[in-house]
């Protein structure tokens, strides 16, 4: 099958699919949360000096397959069990997904993200359901070891014919190598962006500075952009240039994440309060993206610039309360 032929395919099953009938076979609304979560308490906290942070778009499961629909369920679990051992080899503090499956048609008809957190050291989780039809119910999440304090999941306006997007907030308590007297709250959020249009990407960036208003640093953003830093219409160009957030050296080589690393389409952007120390992304196939991973600290005087960060500007986001709704524990 050449490229040409298996790009008009799935154009064509992903139109007939978001047309079908919303009918998907995973429930909605909180779910309980993981006995080993709730075994933390109220009081957990993140205590390493530094935070290790790392997001992956886990591409349904399927892995580097063409596409989860054509592939056996035992191949799913196999390939979310790899994603399972590295994010557990990362020893990352706060995890955040894209592309998460709940029950779906299209990929086993079971949840992505509990298989994950039941089988890893990552007890904590917040999964939010963006995209439902017929075939497929997925959304964006983020995994932790110790509880959420807040929590929070916004959809997207709808953007036919492609699938909603969206984004979820957890909020976790930090203290650095336990010095300060009382521990931070650090806002995370796992994000993920639509691929076909900047207008789009535009209006979804909008709403999330507008859901985000409110929201104090530190404050970290992780997720599948779906754009890159070089075009002049970038969408996270224009995120880092008009907002209170910094990036990685937005014009390194060396760090592309999509298509064999040719475009840098997964990102993390942290506040002016933070600071990167290290980031990296592991060459290891666990889907059609690379993971990305960061190791942060928090800066005693936050007016201290990092050369690897940029933005100087400060407006976060305003606020809007429509469309929100809790995301899962």
């Amino acid at each position: 099958m050449t490229n040409l032929t298996r790009t008009i395919l799935a154009t064509c099953l992903a139109v007939i699919i978001f047309l079908l009938p919303d009918t998907a076979i995973a429930t909605h609304g909180i779910t309980p949360d993981d006995h080993r979560c709730m075994a933390a308490g109220d009081t957990g906290v993140i205590t390493t000096a530094q935070l290790t942070v790392l997001t992956l778009n886990m591409a349904h499961g399927r892995k580097d397959a063409f596409n989860q629909m054509f592939q056996k369920t035992s191949t799913t679990r196999r390939n979310l069990e790899e994603i399972t051992s590295f994010l557990d080899n990362s020893r990352a503090d706060l995890i955040a997904l894209q592309e998460a499956d709940s029950p779906s048609r299209w990929s086993g008809k079971f949840n992505h993200v509990d298989f994950v957190s039941e089988k890893s050291t990552y007890p904590c989780r917040l999964h939010a359901h963006h995209a439902h039809s017929y075939m497929y119910d997925f959304g964006t999440a983020l995994l932790s070891r110790v509880p959420y304090v807040e929590k929070l999941s916004h959809t997207f306006e709808p953007s036919p014919p492609t699938t909603n997007k969206g984004f979820v907030m957890g909020k976790v308590r930090w203290n650095p190598g336990g010095r300060l007297q009382q521990p931070v709250i650090v806002s995370v959020i796992s994000v993920h962006l639509d691929f076909s249009r900047k207008k789009v990407r535009e209006a979804q960036t909008e709403e999330m500075r507008i859901m985000l208003a409110g929201v104090s640093p530190p404050v970290i953003i992780l997720g599948d952009f779906n754009t890159d830093w070089s075009k002049d219409e970038s969408v996270l160009r224009a995120i880092a240039s008009n907002s209170n957030l910094n990036v990685y050296q937005p014009e390194a080589t060396g760090l592309g994440t999509y298509k064999s690393g040719k475009h840098r389409l997964d990102w993390i952007l942290i506040s002016k309060d933070l600071e990167f120390v290290s980031y990296e992304v592991p060459q290891v196939v666990l889907s059609d993206h690379l993971p990305v991973r960061a190791r942060i600290r928090l800066l005693e005087n936050p007016v201290e610039a990092s050369n690897s960060s940029i933005s100087e500007n400060d407006t976060i986001i305003s606020h809007r309360s429509s469309k929100s709704e809790k995301a899962d524990q």
